[in-house]
């Protein structure tokens, strides 16, 4: 239907400079930094989406994906990992050839990282230009909420000096 024809003209239009904000949170430490995080994106003027990848079917996700510059992903290492829901919707974001994007990454670990060299080895065959990444323990603290706002600023003035 129409969807599909809509997503099949955004493959070759020009995605304007908008974030997709794409995040997963397990105690809720990633949820409080993507707050910080989006904070930053809309106080720099850039329009945003935001979904909750394990709460949220991959249909009404790519949409945003197709029509959008940029990529935020918060997402926690998980037994060393990449959150899978995150994991399963960058895999689908391939098979649907979302090529192209820049991209920054944020997310909390326990006691070791490993959330973000996974994410680089799955978006680099979609040519996804990773230029950001915040990687925290545990509970975001203040300082660490500031840094995530700043990342977001920086991110939304990266897309818009792309154009």
């Amino acid at each position: 239907g129409s969807l599909y024809k809509e997503g099949a003209g955004y493959a070759g239009s020009q995605s304007n400079p908008g974030v997709t904000l794409l995040y997963a949170s397990m105690y809720g430490n990633t949820e409080k930094m993507m707050n910080a995080v989006a904070q930053g994106v809309s106080n720099a003027g850039v329009e945003l989406e935001i979904f909750d990848v394990a709460r949220t079917h991959s249909s009404y996700i790519l949409p945003s994906l197709w029509t959008r510059s940029g990529v935020l992903i918060g997402a926690p290492t998980y037994e060393g990992a990449l959150f899978p829901p995150t994991v399963d919707l960058l895999n689908m974001a391939g098979l649907k050839r979302v090529l192209g994007k820049r991209a920054a990454m944020f997310g909390s670990y326990g006691w070791s990282g490993g959330a973000l060299k996974d994410l680089k080895r799955i978006i680099e065959p979609l040519k996804w230009e990773l230029s950001d990444s915040l990687e925290f323990v545990g509970c975001p603290g203040k300082a660490d909420l500031k840094r995530g706002e700043e990342l977001g600023k920086r991110f939304a003035a990266e897309l818009k000096s792309a154009r």
